[in-house]
């Protein structure tokens, strides 16, 4: 009759203490994090550097043809 009620029991008490422990970590780094986010974004440390935009590329709704152009010399005709 022991083990039916002992096992579970120290199954159920080994998981508590388990879940206590993960708590007890992940606590204080959820707090951190969170004062590390509220600080960011009161003192806007993420937009120290301004961001440098692209020039903005022509749109063409049709075909872009190129010409090779040939060097031609100047004639003079009168």
């Amino acid at each position: 009759m022991g083990w039916l009620v002992g096992l579970p029991l120290g199954i159920f008490r080994l998981l508590f203490s388990l879940l206590m422990l993960a708590l007890r970590l992940a606590v204080p780094v959820a707090i951190i994090v969170v004062i590390v986010v509220l600080y960011r974004r009161k003192t806007g440390a993420h937009t120290e550097q301004p961001h440098q935009e692209k020039p903005k590329e022509p749109e063409f709704d049709g075909p872009v043809y190129t010409v090779d152009y040939e060097e031609v010399e100047d004639d003079e005709t009168p």
